[in-house]
C-alpha cells in the first residue's frame, strides 16, 4: 500500500495536481467575486434582489447545464484546450460586464461566458484529468484540487472590493478580467502530451489489478443507474443549500452594521478554511470512510447556517466566527467525495463526459439556490426564510448518501 500512494503522487502527478488547483482557482476567482457587486448594481439600476441575483444563477445554470459538453471536449479535445477555453471566456466576460447598461448585458457576460468559464475551468475537467493519475488516492487528490474554489474565492471577493473601493465597479471588473487573461501564458509552455497521457501504472493495470474497469461505461448506461442520479442530485440539494446563503451573506452583512468591505473580507475569509476543510475531508475519508466524512460534513454547514442565522440577535463576535470557520470548513467538501465515488463506479474513457452529466445538478443547484434566495427575499423580506430553505436543501442533499445503495456502498 505505502508503494503505490509513493507511485500515485510522482512528481508529475503533483505537477497535475498543481495545474489543476491554479485553473480550479482562476474560475473561481473570475465568478465567486459577484456576490460582491449585489449592492452596487442595486443601487445604480434600482434592481429588486431577485433580479440581481438572477444574473448568478443564471451562471450557475449555464455552469451545471454545459457540464456535459465540457466533458465531451476534454475526451475529445484535451484539457488544454478546455482550459484556454476557459480562461478566454472568463477574461472577455468580465471585461464585457464592466461595459455593461442593461440587465441582457449581464446575461450574457457574467452568466453565459463566466459561468461557462466556470465549467471549463472547474470540477469537470480537473476531475477527468486527475482520474488519469490518481486511483486508490483519488479522495486526497480531488480535496486538494476542490481547495483551490477557496483561495479563488478569497482572492476574488477580496481583490474585487478592494477596487471597488478604491475605482468603481466597472474598473474592477475590467482589471479582473485582464488579470484571468494573464493566465493564457501559463498554459502555453506545458508538456501537454505528458500531463495529458496519464500515469503509466493506470494506463497499463495489471492483469490481476481488482480494479480493472469491467463495464465499458457511458452517458446513455450511466443514466440508467440510481447511483447517478443520487450523486447527481446530491449536487443539487447541496448546491441551493449553500448558494442561498453566497448570494446573500455579503448583503446580509452590511445591513446588520457591517462596512461593505468589513461585509466582504469576512465572508472571503470562508475561503482560508476551505483548503483546510478540503484537505480535511479527504483524509478522514481516506481513515473513517466517506459516509461518515459526509455527515459530518452537513452537520458543520447546517451549524454555519445557524451561526449566521444568530449573528443579527447578538452583539458579540462569536457567531461570525463560527460561521466564517463553518461555512468555510465544509464549503465544497462534498465535491471530492462525489468525484471520488464517481470515478470508482463510473471509469473508463467517457468519464469526462458522464461527470460533466452529474455535474449539472450542482449547476442547477447553484442556480436555483441563488435565484429562489433573492426571490424568497423579495417576497418576504425575511432572511430567515432563506435561512430555513438553506437548512432544509441541506438536510435532503444528505439524503443519497443514506439511501441509494450504490453509493452507500462505495462510501
Amino acid at each position: 500500500m505505502t508503494e503505490q500512494k509513493a507511485t500515485e503522487f510522482s512528481l508529475m502527478a503533483i505537477g497535475v495536481l498543481a495545474l489543476c488547483f491554479m485553473m480550479g482557482m482562476t474560475g473561481r476567482f473570475a465568478f465567486e467575486n459577484f456576490p460582491n457587486l449585489v449592492s452596487p448594481l442595486g443601487s445604480e439600476f434600482a434592481w429588486p434582489r431577485g433580479t440581481v441575483a438572477s444574473i448568478y444563477s443564471g451562471g450557475g445554470l449555464v455552469t451545471g447545464l454545459t457540464g456535459p459538453i465540457v466533458g465531451i471536449l476534454f475526451d475529445r479535445l484535451g484539457p488544454r484546450n478546455v482550459y484556454g477555453l476557459g480562461i478566454i471566456a472568463a477574461g472577455l466576460g468580465l471585461i464585457f460586464a464592466g461595459l455593461a447598461t442593461n440587465i441582457w448585458h449581464f446575461y450574457l457576460s457574467i452568466s453565459l461566458l463566466v459561468g461557462f468559464s466556470a465549467s471549463c475551468l472547474g470540477n469537470v475537467t480537473n476531475s477527468a484529468l486527475a482520474s488519469r493519475w490518481f486511483r486508490t488516492q483519488i479522495p486526497l487528490a480531488l480535496a486538494i484540487i476542490y481547495s483551490s474554489m477557496g483561495a479563488g474565492s478569497l482572492l476574488g471577493l477580496t481583490l474585487s472590493q478592494i477596487f471597488i473601493e478604491h475605482y468603481s465597479w466597472r474598473q474592477a471588473e475590467f482589471l479582473l478580467g485582464c488579470g484571468v487573461l494573464g493566465v493564457l501564458l501559463v498554459i502555453l509552455f506545458l508538456p501537454w502530451r505528458r500531463l495529458t497521457a496519464g500515469s503509466r501504472d493506470l494506463i497499463r493495470p495489471k492483469t490481476t489489478d481488482v480494479e480493472t474497469v469491467e463495464i465499458d461505461w457511458t452517458m446513455a448506461k450511466a443514466i440508467r443507474t440510481w447511483a447517478f442520479w443520487g450523486l447527481a442530485s446530491v449536487f443539487f440539494f447541496t448546491g441551493n443549500g449553500m448558494f442561498s446563503i453566497v448570494i446573500q451573506a455579503v448583503t446580509y452583512l452590511i445591513e446588520i452594521g457591517f462596512t461593505p468591505i468589513e461585509a466582504s473580507v469576512n465572508f472571503g475569509l470562508t475561503g482560508i478554511f476551505i483548503p483546510v476543510g478540503m484537505l480535511g475531508a479527504g483524509y478522514l475519508a481516506l481513515k473513517i470512510g466517506l459516509f461518515r466524512t459526509a455527515m459530518l460534513s452537513y452537520v458543520v454547514t447546517i451549524t454555519a447556517v445557524i451561526c449566521l442565522w444568530l449573528l443579527d440577535r447578538s452583539d458579540h463576535l462569536l457567531p461570525l466566527y463560527g460561521f466564517i470557520v463553518c461555512f468555510g470548513l465544509s464549503m465544497g467538501s462534498r465535491g471530492p467525495m462525489i468525484g471520488s465515488i464517481a470515478s470508482r463506479l463510473f471509469r473508463g474513457r467517457s468519464f469526462g463526459a458522464i461527470y460533466g452529466g452529474i455535474s449539472v445538478g450542482g449547476g442547477l443547484g447553484m442556480a436555483s439556490g441563488s435565484f429562489f434566495s433573492g426571490l424568497l427575499y423579495d417576497l418576504t423580506g425575511s432572511y430567515e426564510v432563506v435561512f430555513t430553505y438553506s437548512i432544509i436543501c441541506l438536510l435532503v442533499g444528505a439524503s443519497p448518501f443514506l439511501l441509494v445503495r450504490e453509493i452507500r456502498s462505495q462510501s
